[in-house]
């Protein structure tokens, strides 16, 4: 699989990350119909060498322990291995393996090397009645929450929580309802990394993904514009506590 291999003396270190949803009951009184799913996130320690303070899905690096007999680190069972471990780890979740759907893999940015992870992002549902033990293991993370995408992306905008660029594209996602399609996606359509690229301009950080019209003349590992990324924005800007998702 392209992607996965070190770069520029950096490790890329394999990885799975759970978008765990919840269902919401409906409110017949208030008018509604299917209500959005809940999500479970957690605020990284900020003690954390990598984004600190910020609100994330569970998840973490795939670990020896993870890697089927005869397998390797890139192996689909060793990246579900981890999905679980991690999830009941840090967030005290735990999720059947046949209800894991792998639906998007990104890259970090070879210009933030050395630490760098090639990530597979999982989606998973749970019973409406469960999840109420969920919790921060309170190490890596210090606090966990449950809360619908539009919950979470308007305390964003407030600045009250800092959110990676992987995490807002996904959530912008959820909010519009793409989860749906994402737990049938076919595992081979989610293998390809996005591989966003560092550029400095103007005294701003700028994110460029693949399909923005400066990616190609930025320095840094490149990957291709897969199809599944056209609903993304095609950059971020870092704008006071927030990155800023440009769209076309």
């Amino acid at each position: 699989m392209s992607g996965d291999k070190p770069s520029k003396g950096a490790t890329v270190r394999a990885a799975a990350t759970v978008v765990v949803l919840r269902p919401q009951a409906p409110r017949p009184e208030a008018g509604e119909g299917e209500a959005a799913p809940e999500l479970y996130m957690l605020r990284r320690s900020s003690k954390s060498a990598f984004m600190p303070d910020a609100l994330v899905f569970p998840g973490g690096g795939v670990d020896p322990e993870d890697i089927p007999e005869g397998g390797d680190r890139m192996d689909d069972a060793a990246f579900a291995q981890a999905a679980r471990r991690e999830c009941m780890e840090e967030a005290n979740l735990a999720v059947e393996p046949e209800q894991l759907r792998h639906f998007d893999t990104w890259k970090t940015p070879s210009g933030e090397s050395p630490r760098r992870f090639l990530a597979r992002f999982f989606v998973t549902q749970i019973p409406a009645d469960a999840g109420h033990e969920a919790e921060a293991d309170g190490s890596e993370t210090s606090a966990g929450r449950w809360a619908t995408a539009a919950a979470i992306l308007a305390a964003w905008e407030r600045e009250e929580v800092d959110l990676p660029p992987p995490t807002v594209s996904i959530l912008l996602r959820l909010r519009a309802g793409d989860w749906r399609e994402w737990l049938t996606r076919a595992p081979e359509l989610a293998r390809a990394p996005i591989v966003p690229k560092v550029r400095p301009s103007g005294g701003e950080l700028h994110i460029l993904m693949p399909r923005d019209p400066e990616y190609a003349e930025t320095p840094g590992d490149a990957g291709s514009e897969v199809a599944r990324a056209a609903v993304y924005p095609r950059r971020f800007v870092r704008v006071g506590k927030r990155w800023i998702p440009h769209f076309d």
